[in-house]
């Protein structure tokens, strides 16, 4: 089982896989001590999770992606702990969108604030299920107590603001819940790595 460091520390890198940041950068960016970001980047290293490559005098992990192991533990990263039962009970809100969505993560102030005042999810599906989707979306609109702003996305449309590093999706991605899809997330990643 990972830490929730541990999760931090394999997301960051795996969503700033271009930007080949160093290893005070992650422990920066994932708010632990550059030891601790230290140690568990060797642990991942010697699980043959991570390589490091040198870049001048500072040495920056990316994820070994040939690794199956790699993919498994990525994957495992982007499951959330689901403590709150507001997220939970969201979850089950925005379970009839799970057939015709592949990805689904909560973002914003749901996630991050006591007293939110809307839920942000972004949705990821194919172009041919827009209309099942928004349909099933306005249902949900119905029964959620609160308002739903969703942000809608191709797999295609992912990959490219993955590969763009798109600000909005990259936070998304660090930040956010990932309700379902981690394994398709893992593999839209990997190709846009």
């Amino acid at each position: 089982m990972l830490t929730e460091n541990e999760k931090k520390v394999l997301r960051y890198i795996a969503i700033h896989s271009k930007e080949s940041p160093s290893i005070n950068k992650v422990a920066k960016s994932c708010k632990i001590t550059p030891n601790g970001a230290y140690k568990i980047l060797k642990k991942f290293e010697g699980e043959g999770i991570l390589k490091f490559k040198k870049i001048s005098n500072i040495k920056s992990p990316f994820i070994d992606f040939k690794n199956n192991k790699s993919l498994n533990m990525l994957e495992l990263a982007l499951i959330p702990q689901i403590t709150k039962n507001r997220i939970k009970y969201r979850n089950e809100d925005l379970e009839p969108l799970k057939k015709i969505t592949e990805i689904c993560a909560l973002f914003g102030s749901y996630i991050e604030k006591k007293e939110p005042n809307d839920l942000d999810v972004l949705f990821v599906f194919d172009k041919k299920n827009y209309a099942e989707y928004k349909e099933k979306l306005n249902k949900v609109r119905e029964i959620t107590p609160i308002e739903i702003h969703d942000i809608i996305q191709t797999k295609k449309d992912l990959f490219n603001n993955i590969k763009n590093e798109d600000k909005t999706i990259i936070n998304i991605l660090e930040k956010g819940m990932i309700l379902w899809g981690q394994n398709i997330l893992v593999k839209v990643i990997k190709n846009a790595s």
